[in-house]
């Protein structure tokens, strides 16, 4: 039973440079017969390591935000259950285990997951980074993700049956503080340009990343995570002022230029 279980729902990652993950993610996919990867622009070692495993399917295409790219990732897959995950995290057993039970002709369930999220090898609890429950299973069919930049998530109607499922993913969200610095350029600039961005006084630009540090370091118990959570809180701030200054300088310093011009 679980083998055809394992035959009828496929994983689903977009990725790009994501090659420090790709053998630790795709090896504890290998029950199942598909894996589809859709590459967005890989200049590192991505490709080549994937072309090792024999049931992953490798897609190129170009990255049109997160939730759109996951949608054009799952119209790959030859079967209508979708597993999405992100190159960085890892099914562990319990999950695996949990996914053979689940009911394939009940397409309206929606099979959430808890996501363990890892710091420079530690697995924060604190930040808000604990209960990280996702949207993760679902049948394409019947679901599929917004068309949001960043901040995607799995659209759910009046039918929709969330399950709770066992387990969970192992997630390496950090593994170099450098990351945080490359990640609050990305994610800021998909935001600055996506028709989600709101335009806030600048006063009210830092107030937001002032309580962004205060409610991640303080209220949610950053401060128990000693140093690894204090750059935790830094960078959330950082990511919120970026985000909305980048809005500002946009809207505000290019509106005063053209009125000089």
């Amino acid at each position: 039973m679980a083998e055809d279980i394992y035959a009828h729902i496929t994983p689903v990652i977009i990725v790009k440079n994501g090659a420090a993950h790709v053998h630790r993610t795709i090896s504890a996919l290998k029950a199942f017969r598909q894996v589809v990867v859709y590459d967005n622009g890989s200049t590192d070692d991505t490709l080549r390591l994937l072309s090792e495993y024999p049931n992953v399917k490798v897609v190129q295409g170009s990255f049109m935000g997160f939730g759109p790219t996951k949608n054009a990732a799952a119209s790959h897959a030859e079967t209508d259950w979708i597993l999405s995950l992100d190159i960085d995290e890892q099914v562990n057993a319990q999950l695996l285990a949990a996914l053979a039970d689940w009911p394939l002709e009940e397409d309206t369930k929606v099979g959430e997951v808890l996501r363990n999220n890892y710091f420079c090898g530690k697995h924060i609890r604190t930040n808000g980074w604990g209960k990280d429950w996702l949207c993760r299973l679902y049948n394409r069919r019947q679901h599929c993700f917004t068309d949001s930049q960043v901040h995607e998530k799995v659209k759910l109607d009046g039918r929709s049956q969330v399950v709770r499922l066992k387990g969970g993913l192992e997630h390496e969200a950090v593994t170099d503080v450098g990351q945080l610095l490359v990640k609050t350029q990305y994610y800021s600039e998909l935001y600055a340009n996506s028709e989600r961005a709101r335009l806030y006084p600048f006063p009210v630009v830092v107030l937001k990343a002032a309580f962004r540090f205060i409610r991640s370091y303080f209220l949610q118990a950053g401060i128990l995570s000693g140093s690894r959570g204090m750059i935790i809180a830094v960078g959330e701030a950082t990511g919120v002022f970026f985000r909305y200054s980048k809005v500002y300088q946009r809207k505000k310093f290019t509106q005063k230029a053209d009125k000089n011009t």
